[in-house]
């Protein structure tokens, strides 16, 4: 994720964690507060973490800091403007992280259970009361559609050997992409009859990480204009306009992507094939790796029928050795492009890897983050 450092100005104040914080003439006071907490653990010691982009948060120093156990009770003091969204990590036993939870300014209890990776913990706040009473129960049918879809993927692999067959598999990922995509209708359906909700708030914000999807402007519009005007709000308010250019229909843009010749990447080329493909990697992304063997494949058997493969590496500057050894090591077939340091990727907001676009011969965008199974049945049915 990317730090927009030129931005934040701080103004420490004299009373503890009391900060009046000026950001484009914008002043923010910010409010203690305290977690009083309780784990099943005796030592060690916890650490909060953002659960969006850095540059939502007013605060950076939140995400900074912890605080040690002691015989199983901890407690974790500082300043925020408003309901951040957060999670906490804990050191020992393997490590554990929580899944998204809301501190408000004050003192709340809040209990953890290390037992249970990426579980919400209890918080004693009027946010994570809403979440208890109201949104939990509101996202129950999507939450048991999600159970029902991890048994039936486990029982095909069972029954496959780990080896799903390629129709079958590419099935499987149409219907969590239906799943995903009725988990933002839902979210949507809540914050219009939640729209003061923090909870909501912050989990369209943490989905974002993940990638723009149209709906997220519909679901940020019915947040309350106190919401919207938060920091947080404004800084996703104008990533939603930038992130819009890369919805299905639009035209893929232009930018400062160079091969390792120099040579910058020329959109018109797209116009030449079918339909090509757009990989945002990087070296060090395994995901991103783990899916070459495949994409190489479809690549030899569709190149010379209308399909191109562009990769795009943000890899930064003192790694770009390892980009072009990876290149090598991983008998990448394809065109490769480097956005130096991400940096034209993050205008764009693509945050998470591997990131692709499937464009017509229009240089439209047809599909995104197409995993290859479902890419060769298109392939198959779309190139003969």
């Amino acid at each position: 994720m990317k730090r927009l450092s030129k931005i934040f100005l701080y103004f420490l104040c004299a009373m503890p964690f009391l900060q009046c914080v000026k950001l484009h003439a914008q002043e923010l006071k910010l409010l203690p507060f305290e977690l009083q907490g309780t784990i099943n653990a005796d030592t060690g010691t916890v650490k909060l973490r953002f659960v969006a982009d850095t540059a939502f948060y007013a605060i950076k120093e939140t995400a900074l800091i912890s605080a040690r156990i002691v015989k199983g009770k901890f407690s974790i003091k500082g300043g925020i403007p408003y309901p951040q969204g957060m999670s906490i990590e804990y050191n020992g036993n393997g490590g554990y992280s929580s899944s998204v939870f809301i501190i408000e300014p004050g003192v709340q209890a809040i209990e953890v259970n290390v037992n249970t990776h990426n579980n919400t913990p209890k918080v004693g706040n009027a946010a994570m009361l809403e979440y208890a009473n109201g949104y939990l129960d509101f996202t129950k049918q999507i939450v048991q559609m999600d159970k029902n879809h991890m048994k039936k993927y486990d029982s095909l692999n069972l029954k496959y050997n780990r080896k799903i067959p390629v129709a079958i598999a590419a099935e499987l990922q149409r219907e969590m992409q239906q799943i995903y995509d009725r988990s933002d209708e839902n979210l949507l359906e809540y914050v219009k009859v939640n729209p003061n909700s923090y909870y909501a708030f912050w989990r369209l914000l943490r989905l974002s990480s993940f990638g723009y999807e149209s709906v997220f402007d519909a679901i940020f519009f019915n947040f309350s204009e106190a919401l919207k005007n938060t920091y947080s709000g404004k800084s996703f308010s104008k990533r939603l306009e930038t992130a819009a250019v890369l919805s299905k229909g639009k035209k893929f843009p232009g930018r400062d992507f160079k091969n390792i010749q120099g040579k910058q990447l020329d959109v018109s080329s797209f116009l030449k094939e079918k339909y090509t493909l757009v990989d945002f990697w990087y070296s060090a992304c395994h995901p991103c790796i783990s899916q070459f063997p495949h994409l190489n494949k479809l690549y030899a058997k569709y190149r010379t029928k209308g399909f191109e493969i562009i990769g795009i590496s943000t890899d930064k500057e003192r790694d770009k050795e390892d980009w072009i050894k990876g290149i090598k090591k991983h008998k990448i077939l394809w065109p490769q492009y480097w956005d130096k340091n991400g940096i034209e990727s993050a205008k764009l907001s693509i945050l998470a890897f591997p990131t692709n676009y499937l464009l017509d011969h229009e240089g439209r965008i047809v599909m995104k983050n197409i995993k290859p199974d479902e890419l060769e049945v298109f392939l198959q049915v779309n190139i003969k």
